[in-house]
């Protein structure tokens, strides 16, 4: 049985087939840095934020609650990921700037959405404000079809043209293939889901305070379809050897490394890593 892919998978493969095989076909356990936990922190409280109860906000007050709401939602989030970053191998000082650096992410985002309030607001209450600019977040998609599924981060629907958005906390603003090739997979579950293909696809980069779309052509949708095609034949083999490794840039970054940096570069033998039993390696 073919196994279910995502975008993340599909790109993983095509950055680096053995990191596939590690994450993928011996499921070995990953390693978190303290970019990954920290974004995850930030994108748990920022699917909180539109769960709240805003029943006892008003046009007097919302600016101050909003900000305050989410700095309450981040801060518990945080504090269910301090252990983890506590025990990454990094400086106390460190911790505490990836959490400075969250906080004016966050900063970024509820200064958007308060924008975008504060333009309905001469129309109606903010009750109804909050409602016609909240988003379904964490949409979970499945395609039968392409045999790949994915969590959306937000779907808005705004006078019934649909809008997908993935939050991003990356130091640069900037659409590269990997996103775009991530962004038109969504666009395709969702059409194959609703019958309706979204009007935008895009990415909110929380760092710099931008948002950045693309419109879904006809060539992006069949290199998605071929790109989904393609996963499927590449990794049909269990052999070690038929995933390649392609040492780069990410395999070793300023906080952090890939995890399976130490096999890849034998500071740590594969067998000694994990119990791994019917490994064909060479």
């Amino acid at each position: 049985m073919a196994r279910i892919e995502s975008a993340s998978s599909i790109t993983t493969y095509n950055t680096c087939p053995r990191k596939y095989y590690y994450s993928y076909k011996l499921e070995l356990p990953k390693k978190d840095s303290i970019s990954t936990l920290t974004g995850k922190a930030v994108h748990e409280a920022l699917e909180k934020f539109f769960q709240i109860d805003v029943n006892s906000i008003t046009k007097e007050n919302y600016k101050r609650e909003l900000k305050q709401r989410l700095l309450v939602l981040f801060n518990e989030s945080w504090i269910n990921f301090l252990d983890d970053l506590n025990k990454l191998e990094v400086e106390k000082e460190v911790i505490r700037d990836y959490y400075q650096e969250s906080m004016s992410m966050l900063n970024n985002f509820v200064e958007d959405f308060i924008n975008s309030i504060s333009n309905e607001l001469s129309a109606s209450s903010f009750l109804d404000a909050f409602n016609k600019l909240k988003p379904m977040t964490e949409v979970y998609l499945f395609s039968e079809k392409h045999n790949v599924r994915g969590y959306l981060d937000a779907v808005m629907n705004v006078n019934d043209d649909i809008f997908i958005i993935d939050y991003k906390t990356s130091s640069r603003d900037k659409i590269t293939d990997d996103y775009r090739l991530q962004l038109t997979i969504y666009a395709l579950m969702y059409n194959e889901k609703f019958n309706k293909l979204p009007k935008k696809v895009g990415l909110h980069f929380l760092r710099h305070g931008t948002k950045k779309f693309i419109d879904i052509s006809k060539e992006l949708l069949k290199e998605a379809v071929r790109q989904c095609e393609l996963i499927q034949v590449k990794t049909a083999s269990e052999n070690i050897n038929d995933y390649p490794k392609n040492p780069g840039y990410y395999c070793k970054w300023k906080d952090g490394e890939c995890s399976f940096y130490n096999v890849c570069f034998g500071a740590k033998k594969l067998d000694n890593f994990i119990e791994i039993k019917g490994v064909k390696s060479g």
